[in-house]
């Protein structure tokens, strides 16, 4: 994966069309125009388009002038190359670096910038995020996105099998080193991967970052470019940017078979789509509102979507779809939306007449079991639970400064800000809501 790809994703209000897959984020504002046309294109691009399938599209429909405006990110060597035409900009950590008013333009961004925006101009409801919402993958409803790197969630772990303590790197928790999975060999120490806790970890991306250079694009401000061993497919190849783009749909890295996409805006009578059509195929719970209608946990002290308080507001409960309750963040930076529920592994099944997803994760100590644990969400609540593991799941405990070992088959209700490890792996969880 590459830095463009581990970064969280906010969606921003208004009408238009957000994607992203490998390498690309894209935005398309609505305009009557031409919103028949970039519905068509994501349809025939099928939903898993590649970056040059996506650029080829895009510079084809401004070739033909058939495309009114479109903000792009490229991921490239040194930083991405954004795109903007059109009434749309570019920001970087909150300052606009790039708008297509006057035509196409290219710049190349820095690598270490936090935050990068595209999104509608001039339009007040793409200026903030929709908080609840993280887009990983696919197409959704929306008139900007904004890409954030996420910081690490813990430092890897050291030779003897667990994690550092989040809050003291210096003091590691005393526990016997695992097991390796039964039937697997135990891997030499010397030959592990070290990760500096002192660097995020999007800037120690594992083997394989993919990368491009595109002709004609201003040169970076902080450039970080990719050894050339770490490239594990060609890049993109720079001739793609004279060639038109097409559009898509959001789905998440993995999505189950009965997942399907998220609807693209039509003809909206009122000009945003309905929550009904928004919220299609959510868990139905009991919930409060704010003063302005928000739907949020009863226990919530503050609205998850404005902030405004609800302390003293009278917490009658309501039935609606339950929103993504938060995601979790794990030690080399990629990130999974809780609006579902996972079952984590090497090669995890999920148990009979289970609906969770598959959450396959790779780690080169085997202390990660196959079917390792699960992620379970009830009602409100974010639940862990041990599935029978052969080096166990720990949540650490930041009163004591230790890691408390699940009983498997026990569900432990987890907080937000809770590190949690499974073998050697271990995970932030963050929730939306504001207690």
């Amino acid at each position: 994966m590459t830095d463009l790809d581990l970064r969280a994703g906010q969606i921003h209000r208004g009408l238009g069309v957000v994607a992203r897959w490998p390498d690309i984020a894209l935005v398309v504002p609505s305009d009557s125009a031409h919103d028949a046309i970039v519905d068509q294109m994501f349809h025939d691009l099928g939903p898993e388009p590649e970056a040059p399938q996506l650029v080829s599209a895009i510079n084809q429909m401004l070739t033909e002038g058939r495309l009114k405006s479109v903000a792009m990110l490229v991921e490239a060597t040194g930083g991405p190359l954004a795109m903007a035409f059109g009434p749309v900009e570019v920001l970087v950590d909150g300052q606009e670096t790039l708008d297509g008013l006057r035509g196409p333009v290219r710049q190349q961004l820095p690598q270490a910038a936090h935050r990068l925006t595209i999104r509608a101009a001039g339009l007040s409801k793409a200026a903030e995020p929709v908080a609840p919402y993280d887009l990983r993958r696919g197409i959704a409803p929306g008139a900007g996105l904004t890409l954030i790197r996420i910081a690490a969630a813990a430092p890897a772990a050291p030779a003897n099998g667990k994690p550092v303590p989040p809050a003291a790197k210096a003091v590691a928790p005393q526990v016997p080193t695992p097991p390796a999975e039964p039937d697997r060999p135990t891997p030499d120490p010397a030959e592990e991967p070290t990760i500096d806790p002192e660097r995020p970890a999007a800037e120690q991306s594992p083997p394989g970052v993919r990368s491009g250079r595109f002709d004609g694009a201003e040169e970076p401000r902080d450039p970080a470019p990719v050894p050339q061993a770490e490239r594990a497919r060609p890049a993109l190849d720079p001739a793609a940017m004279s060639v038109p783009f097409r559009s898509v749909v959001l789905l998440d890295a993995r999505p189950p078979n009965d997942v399907t996409p998220l609807p693209l805006a039509e003809e909206a009578k009122t000009g945003e789509l309905s929550r009904g059509e928004l919220d299609a195929g959510r868990v139905e719970v009991q919930g409060i509102l704010c003063s302005r209608q928000h739907f949020n946990n009863p226990r919530a002290a503050y609205c998850m979507v404005c902030g405004i308080s609800m302390l003293h507001l009278p917490h009658d409960l309501v039935t609606g779809p339950r929103p993504t309750l938060g995601f979790i963040v794990f030690d080399d930076g990629s990130t999974f939306g809780l609006d579902r529920s996972y079952v984590i592994g090497r090669e995890p099944v999920p148990a009979e007449g289970s609906n969770a997803q598959l959450l396959v994760l790779s780690e080169n100590n085997e202390t990660l079991s196959r079917t390792h644990a699960e992620l379970r969400l009830e009602d409100w609540m974010v639940q862990l639970l041990d599935l029978g593991s052969t080096n166990g799941t720990y949540v650490w405990d930041q009163t004591f400064e230790r890691w408390n070992q699940l009983a498997p088959g026990h569900l432990v209700e987890l907080s937000s800000g809770d590190t949690v490890a499974l073998g050697r792996r271990t995970f932030v969880f963050e929730s939306v809501s504001r207690g």
